[in-house]
């Protein structure tokens, strides 16, 4: 279950290995503590949080952000790949986003604001 304190966390915009670094330094949780949490061993958390294995399955982040106690949705991946089965299932949202997005056609201001505020812009 997640905590209050927890729901502070924003979602992390960094690499995997970064965010995975990153909450286990703020949890204070070694790798062996978080083997023992996850079921995963402690040399596979090691090289995931150093770059060498590839970013883990969605289940696999699950049973990570559990054990560090966030919601997988924390991991920039686990929400791009969200992403990906969305507009997978729904071409024309992906057409309407494309559009908007990349190449540059008129947006509605509700959405280009919402895009602004996302890149950081004012």
């Amino acid at each position: 279950m997640i905590s209050e304190a927890n729901k502070e966390i924003p979602h992390s915009t960094r690499p995997f290995p970064e965010a995975l670094r990153e909450l286990m330094e703020l949890r204070k949780i070694s790798y062996r503590r978080l083997a023992t949490r996850t079921k995963l061993s402690a040399g596979y958390l090691n090289h995931l949080a150093c770059g060498t294995r590839p970013v883990p399955i969605d289940q696999v982040i699950k049973v990570i952000a559990r054990g560090l106690r966030v919601k997988p949705e924390h991991f920039f991946e686990y929400r791009q790949r969200g992403l990906q089965k969305e507009l997978y299932r729904t071409p024309e949202l992906a057409d309407t986003l494309y559009d908007f997005i990349v190449a540059d056609k008129p947006i509605p201001r509700d959405l280009k604001a919402a895009i602004e505020a996302a890149r950081g812009k004012s």
